[in-house]
């Protein structure tokens, strides 16, 4: 079940077979969301830390009148909430954006990461680096960027994540987000987010039906997006000069 968090890694360091028996032995129990249910509430002070076993989830804060701002999306193979290892309390909030199952990964476990296997434990503190990355971006994203440079990029950024956890071997990912989702997340309505999609359509960019986006032009749709994987601090030694994942043998 911690198959996209080990292949995430990989994407940092080559883990060794006492590392990975380790990693595979964290979660002790899983639990199953419905859509809408929150994962961690903001204030809580969870017990484990949550691994997205199946199903995507999102970053969230909401204000006192109920509008909530959607700040990432989390998929197979991420880890939600690590850093509450180091602080005390839960500063946002994780909802389920899909029927939803994590893994839950005692606290204990992380710290016997943290004091018996330091390069693992490297490995997820990069990956909790990334997810502050990424999160920039989205601020970056709403604060700067057009509509459509926004979607683009949020495809962009999906599709690279996707192949670096695993979970797909061309450019197709599974694609559950509603244009009201978009929305939320891009600070765009539906309406606005339709008209993007269908440009983005209409330039040949991207296939977006039954619930997967295809990427037909990666090329074309990062010149939208004017999208640079470097934030995603992937090893160099498997992505090309242009940002690209090289298949490693």
């Amino acid at each position: 079940m911690i198959d996209p968090l080990l292949e995430k890694l990989k994407h940092y360091t080559d883990l060794e077979k006492h590392e990975i028996r380790m990693l595979r032995a964290a979660p002790t129990q899983e639990k199953r969301l419905e859509k809408g249910d929150y994962i961690i509430k903001e204030g809580e002070n969870p017990p484990a830390v949550h691994l997205i076993i199946d199903g995507w989830a999102c970053r969230c804060k909401m204000l006192s009148d109920g509008r909530e701002q959607v700040m990432g999306y989390l998929i197979k193979g991420d880890l939600c909430d690590l850093h509450v290892t180091l602080l005390s309390r839960m500063d946002h909030s994780i909802r389920a954006m899909t029927t939803t199952t994590v893994g839950m990964v005692p606290e204990e476990s992380i710290n016997r990461i943290i004091e018996d296997f330091p390069r693992l434990a490297r490995a997820l503190f990069w990956s909790l680096m990334v997810d502050e990355a990424i999160a920039r971006h989205w601020i970056l994203n709403v604060g700067l960027r057009s509509a459509e440079a926004r979607v683009a990029h949020l495809f962009c950024e999906l599709l690279v994540r996707f192949q670096v956890a695993g979970l797909i071997k061309g450019n197709t990912l599974e694609m559950p987000m509603t244009q009201a989702n978009l929305g939320e997340a891009l600070s765009l309505t539906p309406v606005h987010i339709n008209r993007v999609l269908q440009r983005l359509r209409q330039k040949g960019l991207i296939i977006l039906a039954r619930k997967e986006l295809t990427v037909v032009d990666p090329e074309g749709l990062k010149e939208v997006a004017e999208f640079d994987a470097v934030y995603l601090h992937l090893d160099k030694r498997l992505v090309n000069h242009k940002g690209e994942l090289i298949n490693k043998k």
